[in-house]
């Protein structure tokens, strides 16, 4: 039967949408669940394909055959004619409304279908059976023959037999010319058992035979008459009849040649050897067109064998995809290139299989997208494939303007529209892409990567228990999916934090001892931002000051963040009476193999003593190393102290002035992570002191370590050593605890 799938190789090629996709992946389920039986997964499938497609034909007829399959005739008869109306000439469609009306007993209809299909495929072996189907639906039930009386039974003499085989061969001649062929079948029948030597009755018994399609009785009542006079034309000339009709023309042609041998002037048999000699020749051309056919037939299923094979493969890519196992689904994508290298769809689906695996690999995903875009320059998923890898390497702004180039042309994409709430997401605006997903889940409520956006999202408000609910509702639409597997397994984070500090020093120049404690508590805002407060209560010099302070913190990419921090104290005698901080720190190399980021940093402060007002800056430089277990941090300390001086005249007059004093050093510190739950450092400072509201240069050496408990606890053990300039010497220990909830 012709189909339409030539004419849909022919279409322009074009990108598939998400219900493009969806649909091809429908219509192959569903095809494949009717070709193994499970008719009722095909129908839903297929319907649901129609459904998103109801243009394609293909998928149409295949749930025709489905619902035919099932035993609901009217639907399969509705389905069929609607690709009819569709497609015309889709013989495929026209077959099935066949069967249709033979199942549903309309054999009228059935004709008028058939006759359409003969004009189209007139030599189709389908239409042939189907042809067959009809007749034997019209074949009325055979006639019941009369018992013999008994008396038949007893067997006359010669002379009586023949006359009595003589009537029922008269009434078989008559029920023969009246096309009664069954009763002359049964009278002719009655004659040769009343008189086996009579070969006319046997050669009118082989031609009302034929007339009914019963060769090989025909052929045994033509052979009998033969054996008893071989010369009887019509007994030969049936057997070339029946050769004929079988189509052995080589035989019909050796029967009809015996014949003219006798008989040159037989106009029947000359008829019927130019017939023989016409059907020899077309038998010649269906056997050429029989060989032509089986090698379109071989080629066809060898093709569809590849097609099965590619499916097969892409269906196992897929699943390797859900899975988390990235490089293996790659390596098939690569596979079916090597075959297709022209094909966008597989060099879209290598490419995301490539970005998937990390930044290591987003050039080639990069190489990917591209060379598919060249091929389909509008294809939304190449495009969009590049705005992902733009989105994993933080070029927000370039994988926005790829998204506006989709949406541009296709608003209603919802991949797209999607994406661009990642992007919004990343940009650091989790409160706003958690509104565009709200409503994209709307719309599709049963797509698993909107809803891990909008759990991201609830995640980037540190909602992690409506996050984790979000996450629930995506696993259930697809248990197989590792990256969904993922997120359920993230921790819910506490968004408040604890620190409690304490410390003692020892002074030398028999100077009292030193205590300090300090409580901070913080708030997490967002992912991003997070506020605290805290006290610290000193006693030094047996003075006991309390420092208040208030200190915002805000990340603003993954590569920058910053800090202000105001506070004062309300009793100060030694502590500044108001000060205010600020910093931030910018990474400048992400790093490779070989060695980890680089980060700027700055800090920045001023305070105001009693006596002294202190102004500090320190720019800084931090460099990671062994995947970021190790760092390294240095930083320039400058120190401007303006102080008020009395100076006293020669003739003893005193007076009052400003005195600017600079002060310059640095520090070194060095952190590593000997497991994942310790963290140990070690520093050396050279720079000038004020923490006691007087700039002292200072030496110092200092180290400690800090031990994770559990996610939520840590304890903090350090010691130091400061040498003062003209001063006392100062050796401190401290401990600390954090705890988040």
């Amino acid at each position: 039967m012709a189909s339409l799938s030539g004419i849909a190789a022919a279409a322009p090629v074009r990108a598939q949408s998400t219900d493009d996709v969806t649909a091809e992946r429908l219509s192959r389920e569903g095809t494949s669940a009717r070709q193994e039986g499970r008719v009722d997964e095909a129908i839903a499938a297929l319907s649901r394909a129609t459904a998103l497609r109801p243009a394609d034909t293909d998928t149409r007829l295949q749930l025709g055959l489905a619902l035919f399959a099932k035993g609901r005739f009217d639907e399969a008869g509705a389905t069929f004619r609607t690709v009819l109306a569709e497609a015309p000439a889709y013989d495929d469609a026209r077959a099935g409304l066949v069967r249709v009306s033979l199942a549903t007993k309309d054999l009228d209809g059935a004709e008028r279908e058939l006759a359409t299909l003969r004009r189209n495929s007139p030599n189709d072996p389908d239409v042939k059976a189907l042809e067959a189907q009809l007749a034997a639906a019209r074949k009325p039930p055979p006639e019941a023959r009369p018992a013999m009386p008994a008396s038949a039974a007893t067997t006359p003499g010669p002379e009586a037999a023949r006359t009595e085989a003589r009537r029922p061969f008269v009434e078989g001649q008559a029920a023969r010319k009246a096309g009664q062929f069954d009763r002359a079948i049964a009278r002719f029948s009655d004659a040769v058992a009343l008189d086996p030597d009579d070969v006319d009755a046997q050669v009118e018994l082989g031609l009302s035979l034929i007339a009914r399609n019963r060769f090989p009785e025909a052929r045994a009542a033509f052979l009998k008459a033969l054996a008893r006079t071989p010369d009887y034309g019509d007994a030969r000339l049936g057997l070339a009849r029946i050769a004929y009709y079988e189509k052995r023309p080589a035989e019909a042609a050796r029967e009809i040649g015996i014949l003219l041998a006798r008989e040159p002037r037989n106009r029947e048999a000359l008829d019927l050897q130019a017939r023989i000699a016409r059907a020899s020749a077309d038998l010649v051309a269906a056997a050429e067109k029989a060989a032509r056919d089986r090698e379109a037939q071989r080629i066809e299923r060898a093709r569809k064998q590849v097609q099965e094979a590619e499916r097969r493969s892409r269906d196992e890519a897929q699943a390797l995809r859900k899975a988390g196992r990235f490089p293996a689904a790659e390596a098939i994508y690569r596979t079916l290139l090597r075959a297709h290298p022209r094909d966008a769809d597989l060099l879209v689906s290598a490419g995301a299989m490539a970005a998937f695996q990390g930044k290591a690999r987003f050039a080639d995903a990069r190489r990917d997208f591209e060379a598919a875009e060249a091929i389909a320059p509008d294809s939304a998923d190449a495009i969009l494939g590049l705005a992902r890898v733009d989105l994993y390497e933080s070029r927000l702004d370039e994988a926005a303007a790829r998204i506006a180039r989709v949406l541009a042309r296709r608003p209603e994409n919802t991949e797209a529209q999607a994406l661009s709430a990642r992007v919004i997401l990343a940009r650091g605006e989790p409160a706003e892409a958690e509104g565009i997903f709200r409503q994209l889940r709307t719309r599709l409520p049963q797509d698993p990567d909107i809803l891990l956006g909008l759990g991201d999202s609830l995640r980037g408000t540190l909602q992690d228990d409506e996050a984790r609910v979000v996450y629930r509702d995506a696993a259930a639409v697809d248990p197989a999916s590792a990256e969904i597997e993922a997120r359920l397994a993230q921790a819910i984070r506490p968004r408040w934090r604890l620190d409690l500090d304490g410390s003692v020093s020892s002074l030398t120049r028999d100077g009292d001892g030193w205590q300090e404690g300090s409580a901070r508590l913080g708030y997490a805002l967002n992912e991003r931002t997070t506020i605290s407060g805290g006290v610290e209560v000193t006693n030094r010099f047996r003075i006991v000051n309390t420092l208040i302070d208030a200190r915002l913190d805000h990340r603003w990419s993954d590569a920058s963040t910053s800090y202000i921090r105001l506070g004062g104290s309300p009793d100060a005698v030694y502590r500044p009476i108001v000060f205010t901080e600020a910093g931030g720190s910018l990474r400048v190399w992400k790093g490779n193999a070989h060695l980890g980021a680089t980060l700027l940093t700055l800090d920045a402060g001023y305070a105001k003593y009693d006596a002294i007002e202190v102004e500090t800056a320190s720019p800084g430089l931090q460099q990671y190393f062994l995947d970021g277990r190790l760092w390294i941090s240095g930083r320039v300390i400058g120190t401007l102290a303006n102080s008020r001086a009395t100076t006293r005249a020669p003739d003893g007059f005193a007076f009052v002035r400003d005195r600017l004093d600079k002060f310059g050093g640095y520090s070194v510190r060095v952190d590593g992570m000997p497991t994942d739950r310790l963290t140990l450092f070690v520093g050396w400072a050279d720079a000038p002191d004020t923490s006691d509201g007087r700039v002292i240069p200072t030496r110092a050496l200092y180290g400690g370590g800090i031990y994770d408990i559990d996610d939520t606890v840590s304890v903090k053990l350090s010691a130091s050593h400061e040498d003062r300039v003209k001063s006392f010497d100062r050796t401190s220990v401290s401990v600390g605890l954090t705890t988040r909830f």
